[in-house]
This record gives structure tokens, C-alpha cells and sequence, in this order.
């Protein structure tokens, strides 16, 4: 009699525990809010998911389906999102669409890592309650030293004769080398869009100083040192099989990278600096974080050696971020010149905000910094879980039960965050503290089974109530734990971010309708476009053009023409190096090159600039000469690409801007009008508009832009079409100069010593 009691009693266990996971579809932890809202994104499939029906405003789920990817319900709902987002961002002009999707996810991932950061205020950079230098360079300086503690203690443990502390093994290793792949292959994509033609001219030397880290990150123009290469190469040494990051094959599941945290830090870096003047102070924030050192790559770069692979990607990190000449040192230098810039014009209300904004950031590059632990390392003590004593109940609950439980196989094929029913409840995995958090966190997110913060909402408590299939499974005390945890989950105020930093919420569909492209930025219709290439008729260039199309001096040029040409023109090829994972080719290279000229760079050296470059007084580029000119011929000084095109309009200025946008569709084309644009460049150094010194920079400007455009049309030689539509763009952009400068432009053949281009 009583093995006929206790024997019922178990499959009744048994099955609750199966019951309450197979009919789930899994919804993500960290985009609760994101899916709960406004977006409530597909997978890529033939029979799309059914839509979310989350909180109270609801909306249809938007399709984030990207053609071609096939349907793999395998994975977890989350990380499909994730991957399909890292997909279209790095290919946004192919999918425009996706920009108030993008926003909404941003405003989801800042809320969710600033309400984690609140639970303990004092602590971290929220710690800094009110902004001066003195406070930020004290705070950053203790962060430094416990990172350098924490360093010291580990040496020691290892002299002492401890194990390595990441990797068990060279597999192992070599596991975690190629999990880290997908944020790797975007590393400097946080800052991928700033510095446009269209930030404020007052901001530009903010921006540009952090598009100095940008710069270094890919390597000056040098593509073997650009740190994409660099990991890429990593990847051939240790026969990863791995594509290249931006295609459609990289988010394939069969590639099985499937760490969530990992695609999650991927996406927050190309997300953050997508709208680079709405949330520039987060950038900052963002980066001042990120380019801090850290235990993790510095305990990578020892035992990786140790294990005979290769460290130098690490070791590259922990050398040129350091804090005092490196990437730590000037993100640090950038936030306090854009806080001192907001107190000067706006006062100090406004530079506290600023701060705020600034300390946002910075808490969603903490909440994502860390990788995947090693599969060796997961069954360490984890001393933050659980976090309260509701957890510790449930996952007792599960604890007791997963030793019977894991013995029946479950025939359905569904996974939890990656693994299986049975998988989970394996009583050694289990045990592990970071695997019980990992459990607990899928299962309080899987509506409608758990409704956080509302119990009586939850399927899962229904269920296990009278009249519910799994009545009777769970006792009565064990059903009170699980509606008194599912009760005190939280659900971070959607609000949270715009009252932190006291801006006014507004609705990225809205928004993003309302943006004027001589403004803002990413201006792309998912519906239009302006092709430049067909709306003009161009001159048929010369059999062979030559890279020096114009030699003229233009007495009285009509600056009414030229100045919105003169200010617009550097947008041409600013998007060609937005997206890391697209610049270790030698075209994208020279335009790194080629930018850094326009901008005011000094010329590129054998080594790294660092804060050299930020320190340095003549920085001049093509901005500073433009106003230069403006103010010489006694016209208004312009605060903006938007008040330079108010005061002197032209369309052929805003076309610009709009096909700037789409360097994947049109690279030929836009190269041929840069090309076209160093003729109106060189023409002006013979201007009286300009300072002697001034003509010696824009000279060097010139020389730097030739030698670079003649790098890259060397490399479409063999591609006819685009080659063609280097031409093409070469002559549009030529015959509108030569319309501003009202002459003919002399060919070069006129001039012996000219550089040939083809």
C-alpha cells in the first residue's frame, strides 16, 4: 500500500515539472519590455511565430523576418531576436524598416540595465551623484585600482599554484574564442555613427575625439591592424569555420553560437550609436565604460598563452586602452569637454542632465561586459544567487524534484534558453548555482505560464489550482512559494530612463517620421529613395581620368554655391566604416584614411596617436575651413549642416546626404563624387578666402584624399560595373562644381606632373 501511494505521488512530480515546459514558447528576459511594448518581434520563418500578447496596450507583433533564413524554434525566442537584430543593423540600408524597432529596443536595453544599476545606488558610476571632473577622474581612478587589486590577487593565486580561472583547456578555450565571436566581429561598433556632418559644429570636436577610438579600432586605415582583422585571424588559427559577421549565414543555429549574452552586448554596440545626435551623451557614457581594462581580458591574454593560442588581440586591449595616453584616458577626456561644453552653453541644470545621460550609458555597457562563462567554470559558487529568499524557495522546490524528474525523457523538442527539459534537470548541472539563476530567469519570463508581478494572471498558478490539469502536483505550501515569487518579480517602469534623466518620452515611430535628413541621423526611407545617379545626367567622363580633375583659380567664386557643397560634401563616404565588421577591406580602409584627412587628423604614423591626437591645437579639417571661408567673406557664421543649407539652399546638397546613406547599394558611385569633390578642394587653395596656413592644410588634405581614392579605384578595376559608376559619380559631382564655380574644370592631362588614376 504505500509504494502504491509513493509511486503515483512521483510521476505526479514528474509530470508537473514536463507539463509546466512543453506547450512554452520562451520569451526573453532582457526585451520583456521591448516585446511587453511596442515591438513584439518574429523570427525569421516560413510560418511566423504567433504574435506576443503581452500588457495592457498591446500592439500586432512586427516582423522582423529576414528573407532567406529558415524557421528554428530550437533556439530560444530571445536569442533569435538578438541574432536576426545583429543581422539588419549591420545591413540597415537593406532594412530600414527596422529603425523605430531598433530605438524602442535601445530605450528597452538602457531601462533595463539602469534599473538593475538603482537596486544599489551607491555603488558603480550612479555612485557619482553630482558631475564635476574632479568626482568622475577620482571615481574612475578607484575603479582602475580594484581592477588592478583584483589583477594582483589573481597573480599571486597563480604563483601560489591555483588553476587557470577561465579555461579549463585549449578546447575549452577555443569554445569561448568562438562564442565571443559575434560581439568581437563588431568591436568599435558603439561608435560606429558618430562624428556625422550633421552633429552641431560646436560638438564636433567632442565627436571627434571619440571617433579617434573609432579610428584606432580600425586600425587607422591600416587593415592588419584593425581589431576585426585581428579577431578574424584569431578565428583562422583555430579553424573556427566561422563566415564573415555581417551575412546571413553568421546567425545560422548550425554554427551553434547560441550564448544569449554574448548577441545581446553585440546588438546593445550597434544599437547605441545607430542615432548618434538623440543619444550622444549615451555614447559617451558607453564608451568611457567600455574602454576601461578589465579582468576578463586580462586573465584571457595570460592563460590563452598559457594554453599555447594565440593572446594578442587581448594583449592589443590591454595596451592601448590604458588610462593614461590610451582609449581609457581619452573616453574619460571626451565626457568631461561634452559636460563642460552643456555647462558653458546651457548652464549647470543642464550639464547635471547631461550627466545622468552620461551615467546611463555607462551602467548598459557594465550590465553587458562580461562573456559566456566556460562550461568547466559554471558550477563555482555564485555568491549573488539567489538573490532573495523567494528565489532560494522556488529553486529548492525544482532542486528536490530534479532528481527523479531528469530521468523521463520528454518527447517534445522544445529547448529553454538553449537546453532541454531533460538537460535542465540533470540533479549534478542543477546543483550549480549559475545554472539555477540561468533556470529561474527563462522560467520567469515564459508567459502567459508566469505574469511577473501578478500571480493571479500567471497559467502556471492556474494550473496547479483546483480545476487545473496540474492540480494536486504541487502542495499547497509549494503553490503559495511560486505565487509569492511570481508576485515579486519585477517589471522595470518603462518610464524608469526618461525620468532618470529627465527628458520628455517620445515614440520612435513618431520620432523617426519627424526627421529631417540636413539634421538627423539615420534618415532612410523604407519606401524611397533619391538616386542620384539617375536623377542627373552626368558628362561623359575622359577615356582616362585623372585624379587631379580640376586646376583653376577661382577669382570671385559664388560662395552662395559653394559653401553648401563645400559643408555637405564630407557626408559622401562617412557610412562606409559604420559597421566593423565591414572595414578590414583595403577600400574601407582608405576611407578611414580618406575621413581622417577631411576631419582633421594628423597624418597616419607607424604607431597609435592616442591622447596625442586629442591634445593637439591645429586640428583642422574640412568643417574648420569651411567657416573659415564663411567668415572671410563677411556672411553669417553657421552653427550646423541644417542653418549652412537654410541660409544657402541646395538640392543637389540634400541628394547628397540621402545617397550617403546607402554605401552597400552605390560604392562606386559615391566614391566617384568624393573623387570629384577633392577637384573643389584643390581649386580653393589657390582662394583669397583662405589663410596661408590654411591652404598648407587643405593641400595636405587634398594629397591625403588622392592617395587614398586612388587606392580604391584601383581596387574596383576589375569590378566593370562599379568602376563604371565611379565615373558616372565622377561626373554628377563634376559638373555641379564646375556649375558653383561658373568655369570649366581643366582636365589634367593640361598638367604633366598630375597622378593618373586609371
Amino acid at each position: 500500500m504505500p509504494v502504491n501511494i509513493h509511486i503515483p505521488t512521483i510521476w505526479q512530480a514528474v509530470f508537473v515539472v514536463i507539463l509546466v515546459f512543453v506547450p512554452i514558447k520562451v520569451y526573453g528576459a532582457t526585451v520583456r519590455g521591448f516585446l511587453r511594448g511596442r515591438f513584439e518581434g518574429e523570427n525569421v520563418e516560413s510560418q511566423p511565430l504567433p504574435p506576443v500578447n503581452a500588457l495592457d496596450n498591446e500592439k500586432n507583433a512586427s516582423n522582423l523576418a529576414v528573407p532567406g533564413r529558415r524557421q528554428d524554434n530550437d533556439q530560444p525566442r530571445e536569442l533569435r531576436i538578438y541574432k536576426d537584430f545583429y543581422y539588419k543593423l549591420q545591413n540597415l540600408e537593406r532594412f530600414p524598416e527596422t529603425l523605430p524597432q531598433s530605438r524602442d529596443l535601445l530605450l528597452s536595453l538602457l531601462t533595463e540595465a539602469l534599473a538593475d544599476a538603482l537596486k544599489k545606488p551607491e555603488q558603480g558610476i550612479l555612485s557619482v551623484e553630482h558631475y564635476t571632473s574632479e568626482n568622475l577622474t577620482k571615481f574612475l581612478q578607484i575603479e582602475n585600482d580594484k581592477t588592478t587589486q583584483e589583477w594582483e590577487e589573481y597573480v599571486a593565486r597563480r604563483k601560489a599554484g591555483s588553476p587557470t580561472e577561465m579555461f579549463q583547456d585549449r578546447e575549452e578555450a577555443k569554445w569561448w574564442l568562438r562564442q565571443m565571436a559575434p560581439v568581437k566581429y563588431v568591436d568599435g561598433a558603439w561608435l560606429g555613427h558618430i562624428n556625422k556632418i550633421t552633429t552641431p559644429f560646436a560638438l564636433r570636436r567632442v565627436t571627434k575625439d571619440a571617433w579617434q577610438v573609432l579610428s584606432e579600432e580600425l586600425g587607422d586605415g591600416d587593415p592588419h591592424k584593425n581589431h576585426v582583422y585581428v579577431y578574424r585571424e584569431l578565428m583562422e588559427e583555430i579553424g573556427s569555420g566561422l563566415p564573415e559577421a555581417d551575412t546571413l549565414d553568421f546567425i545560422h543555429p548550425q554554427h551553434q553560437l547560441n550564448e544569449k549574452c554574448i548577441w545581446k552586448a553585440a546588438v546593445a554596440q550597434l544599437l547605441i550609436s545607430l542615432f548618434p545626435h538623440e543619444f550622444l551623451p549615451e555614447i559617451l557614457g558607453f564608451n568611457m565604460h567600455f574602454e576601461g581594462l578589465t579582468m576578463e581580458t586580462m586573465k584571457a591574454a595570460r592563460e590563452l598563452e598559457e594554453l599555447g593560442l594565440n593572446p594578442y588581440y587581448f594583449v592589443l586591449h590591454i595596451s592601448i586602452d590604458n588610462a593614461d595616453s590610451g582609449h581609457t584616458a581619452i573616453a574619460m577626456q571626451t565626457v568631461i569637454r561634452y559636460v563642460e561644453h552643456v555647462r558653458q552653453t546651457q548652464g549647470e541644470s543642464a550639464a547635471q542632465q547631461a550627466w545622468r545621460r552620461v551615467q546611463t550609458g555607462f551602467v548598459l555597457s557594465k550590465e553587458l561586459s562580461s562573456g559566456p562563462e566556460c562550461p568547466s567554470q559554471r558550477h563555482r559558487p555564485h555568491n549573488s544567487f539567489p538573490r532573495n529568499i523567494h528565489e532560494a524557495e522556488v529553486i529548492k522546490i525544482f532542486e528536490a524534484k530534479a532528481p527523479v524528474a531528469h530521468k523521463i525523457h520528454c518527447g517534445s523538442r522544445l529547448t529553454i534558453g538553449g537546453r532541454t527539459l531533460v538537460d535542465w534537470l540533470q540533479p549534478d548541472a542543477f546543483a550549480g548555482k549559475r545554472w539555477q539563476m540561468e533556470f529561474l530567469d527563462y522560467l520567469s519570463n515564459m508567459q502567459p505560464w508566469v505574469r511577473r508581478g501578478d500571480s493571479s494572471k500567471s497559467k502556471l498558478i492556474h494550473e496547479l489550482s483546483w480545476g487545473g490539469k496540474m492540480f494536486g502536483s504541487f502542495t499547497q505550501s509549494e503553490v503559495d512559494v511560486v505565487k509569492r515569487w511570481i508576485d515579486t518579480l519585477e517589471i522595470p517602469n518603462p518610464q524608469l530612463y526618461w525620468l532618470f534623466v529627465g527628458r520628455s518620452e517620445n515614440m520612435s515611430d513618431q520620432v523617426l517620421q519627424k526627421q529631417d535628413i540636413r539634421v538627423d541621423y539615420p534618415v532612410l526611407s523604407p519606401t524611397s529613395m533619391v538616386d542620384l545617379s539617375y536623377e542627373l545626367t552626368p558628362l561623359t567622363p575622359s577615356p582616362l581620368l585623372y585624379f587631379h580633375p580640376a586646376s583653376i583659380t577661382p577669382a570671385n567664386p559664388d560662395m552662395s554655391k559653394v559653401l553648401p557643397l563645400w559643408f555637405t560634401n564630407p557626408c559622401l563616404l562617412e557610412s562606409f566604416v559604420c559597421v566593423p565588421s565591414k572595414t578590414t577591406t583595403i577600400i574601407a580602409s582608405s576611407v578611414v584614411r580618406l575621413l581622417r584627412a577631411q576631419s582633421g587628423f594628423d597624418a597616419e604614423g607607424s604607431g597609435v596617436a592616442g591622447m596625442d591626437e586629442v591634445r593637439r591645437i591645429d586640428s583642422v579639417g574640412l568643417v574648420e575651413l569651411g567657416l573659415e571661408m564663411t567668415r572671410r567673406s563677411g556672411l553669417r557664421q553657421p552653427t550646423s549642416l541644417k542653418e549652412v543649407l537654410e541660409s544657402w539652399p541646395s538640392e543637389f546638397a540634400c541628394k547628397m546626404l540621402q545617397v550617403s546613406m546607402r554605401p552597400m547599394a552605390h560604392p562606386g558611385l559615391l566614391l566617384g563624387l568624393a573623387a570629384a569633390f577633392v577637384g573643389l578642394h584643390d581649386a580653393m587653395t589657390s582662394s583669397k578666402l583662405l589663410s596661408t596656413t590654411s591652404k598648407a592644410v587643405l593641400k595636405q588634405i587634398v594629397r591625403r584624399e588622392r592617395d587614398s581614392l586612388k587606392i580604391c579605384l584601383d581596387e574596383l578595376q576589375d569590378d566593370k560595373i562599379e568602376c563604371a559608376e565611379f565615373h558616372r559619380g565622377h561626373g554628377i559631382g563634376r559638373a555641379e562644381i564646375e556649375n558653383c564655380l561658373d568655369q570649366n574644370l581643366v582636365m589634367a592631362e593640361d598638367f604633366p606632373s598630375s597622378k593618373m588614376l586609371s
